[in-house]
């Protein structure tokens, strides 16, 4: 099973690091040699004579070597981090843009969304655990609706009477966005890289999976330039196909536990994921 990213809509998902170079002894190579006649020290090129000391070899950097990341980058991270880790929760307005491939024209829908963090507990063996956080998201044009008490996720199509019910780990949605509850590790989760941002007076963050995963393959996070409150989103998912979220009008603080309670209304057909 894939690892889930709670930070990334997140905190989600994700990717194979590059393949690793044919270097031999690390990355080492031996060094030149040239013409030969007796046996003496090896080194640049050049006659040899008698056996001696063995010259200095020269390293060569490794292509799949991990990058150290950028501090700019960090920089940001560090930003949204202590951002989100003070919001008990979060709740804007959002227009939603879905770009498929081959398709010239993206899928527009707007809405509102509530997003709780989850909350940090024991368990039996005495670890600290922190539980999923808890969302919803209303398209009232489409009266689509999604619920999740940070175990199950509900989708209820009202108009045609349906409801869909799967684990939460294995919505984009979820993956997408549970950083704005500051659930997960940034640094530690993803690799990082400052990215264009779409924005005026917003910086951007691409982060790219540490793990594979079917659910997405880059989450970019678009931030406010000073607060570093999150203003969009944009996650890439293997396919290539785009999720784009972009938030007005938000709030940050308690919300009342009855805004993610739903159960099927009678006579409404369930499906389950």
């Amino acid at each position: 099973m894939a690892r889930q990213y709670p930070i990334v809509a997140l905190l989600s998902v994700m990717l194979l690091l590059s393949p690793s170079g044919a270097q031999s002894k690390a990355g080492a190579r031996p060094a030149k040699t040239g013409k030969t006649g007796k046996t003496g020290k090896t080194g640049k090129t050049g006659k040899t004579g008698k056996t001696g000391k063995t010259g200095k070899t020269t390293k060569v950097a490794n292509p799949a070597a991990k990058k150290k990341t950028d501090p700019k980058a960090l920089a940001i991270a560090d930003g949204i981090q202590r951002f989100y880790n003070k919001s008990a929760g979060f709740s804007a307005s959002f227009t939603q843009i879905v770009r498929k491939l081959g398709l010239k024209k993206g899928i527009k829908r707007k809405g509102k969304v509530w997003l709780v963090k989850g909350q940090t507990r024991k368990d039996e063996k005495g670890k600290t655990i922190t539980d999923n956080g808890k969302m919803r998201w209303d398209y009232p044009d489409e009266e689509i609706y999604y619920f999740s008490d940070g175990e199950v996720l509900w989708s209820y199509e009202r108009r045609e009477r349906i409801a869909v019910k799967l684990p939460v780990k294995n919505s984009r949605l979820y993956q997408a966005t549970s950083y704005l509850v500051g659930q997960g590790n940034l640094a530690g989760d993803f690799h990082l890289e400052v990215a264009k941002s779409p924005l005026k007076g917003t910086r951007a963050l691409k982060l790219t999976p540490r793990e594979g995963s079917g659910v997405m393959r880059s989450l970019t996070l678009v931030v406010d330039a000073r607060t570093y409150a999150v203003k969009a989103s944009i996650l890439v998912d293997p396919l290539g196909d785009s999720t784009s979220l972009f938030f007005k009008d938000a709030s940050y603080g308690d919300i009342d536990a009855k805004v993610f309670e739903w159960s099927p209304p009678k006579g409404v057909k369930v499906k389950t994921m």
